[in-house]
């Protein structure tokens, strides 16, 4: 490992050509949670971002691996992701829909244009937000719920039971702000 190794949570990640092709061709020589990370890089999620989404996990060890493998290369400045996070609801309660084929009622961009990997991003960051602040597996309807959803149109009609599961726990009404924002970038 290099001197850049503890710094690289403060710095953002861009998939080099060869990063894109081990994602494209389905490269097994990555285990999973390098795979899901390497998905997750786009550029403008810093190394702390990212960590988020590899709770428990060392993921500075997992972005100089990638490095070395040169899959992603370190951006010197972070750019503006394209994917605006959503603004915060006035009331907890769902509002109308937004006038206009722009905006959904989560204030996120319509389902039609979130791509498979956002999907995949978003059912497995709220799966794995409810076995983090749960005990893994104890809501397995929900779990089931999120996990059956094939279409970002079927998984933000889960999200209210998703919201509602993790504001019961004191941990999970705490965190519920972070984990909101983090998941409507994919959502």
């Amino acid at each position: 490992m290099n001197s850049i190794a503890p710094q690289l949570l403060s710095l953002a990640f861009a998939k080099t050509p060869a990063g894109k092709s081990v994602i494209e061709t389905r490269n097994t020589r990555l285990s999973l949670l390098e795979r899901r990370l390497l998905l997750l890089i786009d550029g403008s999620r810093t190394g702390e971002d990212l960590s988020h989404y590899c709770t428990g996990k060392d993921v500075t060890s997992m972005l100089q691996s990638l490095i070395d493998e040169g899959f992603i290369e370190v951006c010197r400045a972070p750019v503006a992701s394209a994917i605006k996070p959503a603004q915060p609801a006035a009331a907890d309660a769902p509002t109308a829909p937004a006038s206009g084929p722009a905006r959904s009622d989560l204030g996120l961009p319509p389902a039609s244009e979130r791509r498979p990997q956002e999907l995949e991003m978003a059912r497995n960051f709220m799966i794995n937000t409810v076995n983090t602040v749960f005990q893994p597996n104890t809501r397995l309807s929900l779990l089931e719920a999120i996990q059956g959803c094939n279409t970002a149109t079927e998984l933000r009609q889960v999200y209210l039971q998703w919201e509602d599961t993790l504001s019961t726990s004191r941990i999970g009404l705490k965190r519920l702000p972070e984990f909101k924002k983090k998941l409507f970038t994919v959502l």
